[in-house]
């Protein structure tokens, strides 16, 4: 089966609405944070050349080659946010008809939801960055484009929120949650820094609005 963001979009929608554990809220979030980083992109690439910008064509730029390095990864999340999950789906389905058995599927839950952590972890860091990049910038937009600008950045800080909450959900479901503790904590410090970055760009784009 082909690549959860190479599908046909009507495709990639019936699946998400599907009965299948994956592709689910992941996945749609890694999507987000794909088209986010590129109105990003798109916002910064046409705020150069413009003359009004002249003096911040370097800082336009280093934004512009941050957000194009982040790219491919934001492409690639989809699918990793789908195949992380596979093994704890597994694991769900293992037997469970003697207490051995049921330990044993107990510990491949947990190992499952444990790993099934590290992509929304990545993707809120992701998110993050690609932020962090625009907004040294978000005064350089103008009028035409500011809204583009605004919609990247509330796309990103979706992602971000879905994937943090991802994270807290499979701690939830963890026999002994502690081991999931120190990724939670960073999760959310990260997410204090997304909604903060998102905050001033939803900020620029309002001033540039007003006028």
């Amino acid at each position: 089966m082909a690549p959860v963001i190479d599908r046909p979009f009507s495709e990639l929608v019936a699946a998400l609405a599907a009965r299948t554990p994956a592709p689910g809220g992941g996945a749609a979030g890694g999507m987000a944070a794909a088209m986010g980083n590129a109105l990003l992109l798109m916002a910064i690439r046409f705020s150069r050349g413009k003359k009004a910008n002249a003096a911040r064509e370097a800082e336009l730029a280093r934004a512009e080659a941050r957000l194009t390095e982040l790219a491919p990864a934001f492409l690639a999340l989809a699918q990793r946010d789908a195949d992380g999950f596979a093994p704890a789906a597994a694991a769900y389905a293992m037997p469970q008809g003697t207490e051995a058995e049921k330990a044993a599927r107990r510990a491949a839950i947990d190992r499952g939801l444990l790993g099934a952590m590290a992509v929304p972890h990545e993707t809120v860091a992701l998110c993050r960055d690609a932020l962090a990049a625009a907004v040294e910038v978000a005064s350089c937009a103008g009028k035409s484009i500011v809204s583009d600008l605004a919609a990247g950045a509330e796309l990103l800080h979706a992602a971000a929120e879905i994937a943090a909450r991802n994270v807290r959900i499979n701690r939830a479901l963890l026999a002994d949650p502690e081991p999931a503790s120190a990724t939670v904590a960073a999760v959310a410090a990260l997410g204090e820094e997304v909604a903060r970055h998102c905050a001033a760009l939803r900020a620029a784009a309002e001033r540039a609005i007003a006028g």
